[in-house]
């Protein structure tokens, strides 16, 4: 064979490789150096301070002081987001695609990390980013996991490893990742020991939550550690559900009195009728921001770099904890009114009140940029595709409840369609409905990059699910 047959040969071999590496330099080029907003700004001053609080997990802080040190700024995390995201896309490839026909899928792959819905957001140093970015590279990896027949078993192994390690990174970045952790953690245990198809998975899920629930729980502990600042940040939490079911109240002097012992524990005092006119699902900040307020926020906390609620004593943060538990238990159905109301907010149900699933260059703090220094100028490039994406923030497809629906469409045809290869598609569907479920019980705001993940897992999904008749088509 001459050499230059061997050199198309290898080309067309590794073609695969060469899009998904093209695809991150491509995403990355567009996105340099990342974009900041609030949280982020707090985070890079704890970074380079080199004291953590936990009203972020500091691991993420931690991550950026070292980067940091490399890329000053937001860029050094911006390729560690997208770094993962595009790990996770070439893995998923490999293991998902790869059988059905390379060289029509990769391509796909890699186009739905620019879909506007998924790269609106992509270049933001946020949180929700990093977690996207080890799920898919752990749903990548599990996909590795081959029975022992054809694969070692040490390798096996050491791949179950590296996922439920790039998994628990997703939790130590944020709490939340718990739920979305699950099905995949289930997922690489019954690639490791498959048997009986979605009975065998079934069988997963119960040693899947158990191992999950051990690095949760060993997280917290991690991150009460790694916090030199402790923040309480459930008060917040707290705070909102109790104030959700004084306003469903009909009885007025339960309604005082309950809002006396929420108020007690937050250094207030006065009348619950402020509070009422101040309520809304929409988000839990608005409670405190009545004037003159009725529930106080802690001096210096809330509106600078030390977020929390720090100054609360031991007794009135144990107080406010037995009240949150005890308001729940004595009025579920409040409570559940409440959340429900809140949730139609995080799925984009209520117009025009979608927070942010563009951030690029307009987004950033400029009151903090004093402390954080100047923020980079945007290219015209990211000024035109912001504007161009801003357009259509409000149409059916910059919202977060298509996708909900999508995904338990996509989960039940997965689910009774009864073949084998659907396998991974329960579990990335489980995995967003789980997420999504759980921010329906604890999200405090209508950020779109809350829903970003499940948005993300319903299009990844039906791609998984189209992937027969794809393959008939090429």
């Amino acid at each position: 064979m001459s050499l230059a047959r061997k050199i198309s040969a290898v080309a067309e071999m590794r073609q695969a490789e060469w899009i998904f590496i093209g695809g991150f330099l491509f995403h990355f080029g567009i996105m340099y150096p990342g974009f900041m907003c609030y949280d982020a700004v707090n985070q890079i001053l704890e970074a380079r301070e080199g004291v953590y609080s936990d009203w972020h997990p500091p691991l993420m802080a931690i991550i950026w002081r070292f980067t940091d040190s490399i890329l000053p700024g937001p860029a050094g995390m911006l390729f560690l987001q997208l770094g993962l995201v595009w790990t996770g896309a070439y893995l998923s490839f490999q293991a998902f695609f790869k059988p059905y026909g390379g060289k029509a899928l990769a391509p796909l792959l890699g186009a739905l990390l620019f879909l506007p819905p998924l790269f609106g957001i992509s270049g933001a140093i946020l949180k929700d980013m990093l977690m996207w970015g080890a799920l898919f590279t752990a749903f990548g990896m599990a996909g590795q996991i081959k029975n022992h027949d054809e694969q070692l078993p040490r390798i096996a192994f050491l791949l179950f490893a590296l996922t439920a390690l790039v998994l628990w990174l997703a939790i130590l970045i944020r709490h939340n990742a718990f739920f979305a952790t699950i099905p995949i953690l289930s997922f690489a245990i019954y690639r490791l020991y498959p048997k009986n198809g979605l009975l065998g998975l079934l069988r997963a899920v119960v040693p899947g939550a158990a191992l999950t629930l051990i690095l949760f729980v060993a997280t917290g502990e991690i991150n009460n550690r790694l916090a030199a600042r402790h923040t309480y940040p459930w008060v917040a939490n707290a705070s909102f559900d109790i104030a959700g079911v004084i306003k469903r109240l009909e009885d007025k002097s339960r309604q005082q009195a309950i809002f006396d012992q929420l108020a007690g524990s937050l250094n207030s005092t006065g009348s619950v009728e402020p509070l009422l006119k101040a309520y809304t699902p929409m988000y839990w900040r608005e409670v405190f921001r009545t004037k003159p307020p009725t529930l106080q926020l802690p001096k210096n906390s809330m509106e600078s770099q030390i977020h929390g609620f720090e100054s609360l004593s031991d007794l009135q943060r144990q107080t406010l904890h037995t009240q949150w538990i005890n308001t729940i238990l004595a009025e579920p159905v409040l409570w559940l009114r409440h959340r429900l109301a809140v949730s139609k907010y995080v799925l984009g149900l209520v117009p025009d009140n979608s927070w942010s699933p563009v951030i690029m260059g307009k987004d950033f703090p400029s009151d903090l940029e004093q402390a954080y220094g100047s923020h980079p100028q945007t290219t015209k490039l990211q000024e035109w595709l912001e504007a161009g994406m801003s357009k259509y923030v409000e149409y059916w497809f910059f919202q977060p409840w298509p996708y909900f629906v999508l995904t338990i469409c996509l989960f039940f045809a997965a689910a009774f369609r009864g073949v084998t290869a659907n396998i991974e598609v329960i579990c990335l569907t489980s995995s967003a409905i789980l997420h999504e479920l759980g921010l329906m019980l604890a999200a405090p705001s209508p950020d779109f990059r809350y829903s970003h993940y499940m948005v993300f897992c319903s299009l990844l999904s039906l791609l998984l699910l189209a992937r027969p008749w794809l393959a008939k088509a090429k």
